[in-house]
């Protein structure tokens, strides 16, 4: 594997040399003092990762991840600042898979750039990561876009109805999500619903990355966009009464066919197609993406093993089964009944199908 790190400061790259050594790495990793050093070293080498500093002389590292993306989309992509101004947290967001806040650890770093790779690792196919590499941002449903921002713009508007209306969309969600698990403004903490997202982030910040998140699908996309979305606010909203909390299950039920979302994986070509470990494509990169910006590990392996719950290792009933009945039953699909059965809750389905039914009533009104 192909490591790259870009820094203009030497001392910075010392350091995480050491740290390389230390771990005693099996990466290949070169070191680049500037972002046109950097690109003339990945002509001659592609890397899998490429990390970044943000500040640096002629070509900064937003400069540089645009071009990275722009040759090389199946790279990942992390980079490192020491501010936050709201331009340049938007450039980074951009571009970036993850960013860091600087001062940061070396090993914690190291450990995220070897979480990453693990990742890739499931995809026999370049072509998906390259897909996948190249997003930035998500179709959001219109309506439901031009809704937030009215709101937005309303100042008598309360907080408690923004962040219901962005928690409807898992385009809007996972943006706002992955903003509020960046090391600048997570502290540490892992963020695992949208109402969370938006107090960590404060509404200044939310509205301008919603208001620079004016992705909209085609027109010919707009009904299965919307049909989408409305699908996974059923099966979020299922997967709060189910396990009665707003939490990780609501937000992996949410985003559990996000992947659906890229053009890419609604040709016929993906339909049948399944990683190295025999996970369905769209889970395996709708898993793979939320991993990439930073999600929580949990909501992560929930949407990875949605599909096939009893692949997961989970001997009990818990965040991936809640998930599994949620987007099964709000996707008009039936559950592994295998499963439930092994894991003991076979007798819940009818009082699963009936809150389903008054879910849908609700959502309705």
């Amino acid at each position: 594997m192909q490591v790259m790190f870009v820094d203009d400061e030497s001392r910075v790259l010392s350091g995480i040399e050491r740290a390389l050594i230390l771990q005693d790495s099996k990466w290949e990793y070169r070191f680049a003092n500037s972002g046109q050093e950097a690109l003339a070293m990945l002509e001659e080498v592609p890397a899998d990762v490429v990390v970044s500093d943000m500040r640096m002389p002629f070509m900064d590292g937003a400069e540089l991840l645009s071009e990275v993306r722009k040759r090389w989309p199946g790279t990942i992509r992390i980079i490192l600042s020491g501010y936050s101004e709201p331009d340049a947290t938007l450039r980074m967001l951009d571009v970036a898979h993850r960013f860091v806040s600087k001062p940061y650890d070396s090993k914690a770093l190291l450990k995220m750039v070897g979480s990453a790779l693990d990742l890739r690792n499931m995809f026999k196919d370049p072509a998906v990561t390259d897909a996948v590499g190249r997003i930035s941002q998500l179709p959001a449903a219109p309506k439901v876009f031009t809704e937030i921002c009215r709101l937005l713009a309303d100042p008598n508007s309360e907080i408690r109805h923004i962040a219901e209306l962005l928690g409807s969309d898992p385009a809007l969600s996972v943006k706002i999500m992955q903003l509020a698990n960046s090391a600048y403004f997570s502290r540490g903490h892992h963020i695992h619903d949208i109402g969370n997202a938006i107090t960590q982030l404060g509404l200044d910040q939310v509205k301008l990355l919603v208001l620079a998140s004016q992705v909209f699908a085609d027109a010919q996309s707009v009904p299965y966009v919307e049909q989408l979305q409305q699908s996974a606010l059923l099966a979020s909203n299922l997967a709060a009464h189910i396990s009665s909390r707003q939490g990780v299950e609501a937000t992996a039920a949410l985003l559990a066919h996000i992947a659906l979302l890229l053009p890419e994986l609604r040709t016929p070509a993906y339909e049948p197609a399944t990683t190295l470990g025999n996970i369905p494509i769209h889970a395996a990169v709708g898993a793979y993406l939320l991993a990439l910006w930073g999600l929580p590990m949990d909501i992560v392996e929930a949407v990875a093993h949605h599909v096939q719950p009893a692949q997961s290792g989970e001997k009990a009933f818990g965040v991936i089964g809640v998930v599994h009945v949620a987007v099964c039953l709000a996707n008009n699909s039936v559950p592994d009944l295998d499963y439930l059965e092994q894991t003991g809750v076979l007798n819940h389905l009818p009082l699963w199908q009936k809150m389903l039914a008054q879910t849908q009533e609700m959502l309705d009104e």
